[in-house]
């Protein structure tokens, strides 16, 4: 089911050097790029051929000049500099003892399984709908139709390889559109490597052959966070529902690939995740909840008991509606950027102290992964500090007294 052949490696060349000339075209429409993101990007271009030459680890400074790029609009603009740099970062970080993978087998019975949903899955791919809805790749929903059906014949051997042929991971719903991504970035013969190295660094929690995964915990953790954005907001949105943010989920687990229809808006999130701790998907998809919210809130009257369950069906209607690929992310990623992602921790931690079951806990130890040392991110706003030199005080003149009564 999963073998490939020397023509079908060549429709994906061909596709995939058709969706890079089409990029030249959207970024030339769609994006308005300054003189100085161009030059911030040959720069740290430049840098990672140096530092490949003297094979030197990047310091902290890199990492942070990489990660402001990706919240550029449009990220790192084009696939040609993408495989550049993913491939630098993700090798970078596969050096690290910590993202090393150790294989395991499993019985023929579940391969069989994994087989089947993963071919069932790449049939209904978001692909289709890219080629469909976009004009310029008209062609492949019309006339070549065919080489659609061979590039989806690929994603299903890619998917199968990058997860180790089920030795390294577990298979879940979703993910074979994050290596569709991958597949059009660094094609057949990369392609599986470095997304086997992604999956293992940013989607271990999910794929871990140790720990299966608890939906229900990372929407417990998911709603933490939209109570950090808005409390006020979030203990509205949970009046109304009365249930955990269901909808969310494939933008956690596929970091949207699964529902954004703009192949090159995707692209630019997979930058900004690249370059991020797994943390910040999970509060941009708190900023998306609260800000859509606010965009329909004028139309619930949460004070009317008899109203709620026709807000409820409003509100799930919408986010069930909602296109990804119309959402201002850019808006969405400096709201993120605000947040302090030490946050995060606390909510891992508080969450942890909680539950008993001990895969939950081998998860949520996953989730909590820091990709970059914290020096990297802004770990303290003004405010922040201030907060910690108040209660770093308070409990010196409480160890004061303490002494001082002893």
């Amino acid at each position: 089911m999963f073998q490939n052949d020397n023509n079908n490696i060549n429709y994906v060349i061909k596709i995939n050097k058709d969706i890079e000339e089409i990029e030249s075209i959207y970024i030339k429409q769609h994006l308005k790029i300054s003189q100085v993101q161009y030059d911030s990007l040959n720069e740290v271009l430049e840098e990672i051929n140096i530092l490949k030459k003297i094979q030197k680890i990047p310091d902290n400074n890199f990492w942070k000049k990489l990660h402001k790029i990706s919240t550029n609009p449009g990220g790192f603009l084009t696939i040609k500099n993408r495989r550049e740099i993913y491939s630098f970062i993700l090798e970078t970080l596969n050096a690290n003892d910590k993202y090393k993978i150790i294989p395991e087998t499993i019985s023929k019975e579940k391969e069989s399984k994994d087989e089947l949903t993963i071919k069932n899955d790449c049939l209904r791919s978001v692909l289709f709908q890219i080629f469909k809805d976009d004009d310029k790749f008209n062609k492949y929903a019309t006339t070549e139709k065919e080489s659609t059906n061979i590039y989806i014949q690929e994603l299903m051997t890619f998917t199968k390889e990058s997860l180790g042929n089920y030795t390294y991971f577990n298979y879940y719903q979703g993910y074979q559109e994050l290596c569709l991504y991958f597949m059009i970035i660094f094609g057949m013969k990369e392609g599986p490597k470095y997304m086997t190295i992604f999956s293992k660094i940013f989607l271990d929690y999910a794929l871990n052959k140790k720990y299966k995964i608890n939906y229900e915990l990372i929407l417990d953790i998911l709603n933490d966070c939209c109570n950090l954005v808005n409390k006020r907001v979030s203990t509205i949105i949970n009046k109304i529902t009365k249930t955990k943010p269901y909808y969310s989920l494939p933008w956690l687990i596929t970091l949207f690939s699964h529902s954004n229809k703009n192949l090159f808006n995707e692209l630019a999130l997979l930058d900004y995740f690249i370059t991020s701790n797994i943390s910040h998907v999970y509060f941009l998809s708190a900023n998306i909840i609260v800000d859509e919210f606010n965009k329909i809130s004028t139309k619930f009257n949460i004070y009317n008991p008899s109203d709620e369950f026709i807000y409820m069906e409003m509100f799930l209607r919408h986010f069930q509606n909602l296109k990804i690929n119309y959402i201002n992310m850019n808006e969405i990623i400096k709201k993120t950027e605000k947040i302090n992602q030490k946050y995060f921790e606390s909510i891992i931690l508080i969450t942890k102290r909680k539950i008993k079951n001990e895969n939950d806990k081998g998860n949520l130890d996953l989730l909590n992964n820091k990709i970059y040392d914290d020096k990297i991110f802004k770990t303290s706003s003004f405010k922040s500090n201030i907060l910690f030199f108040f209660l770093s005080l308070i409990i010196l003149l409480f160890a004061y007294k303490f002494l001082k009564h002893k």
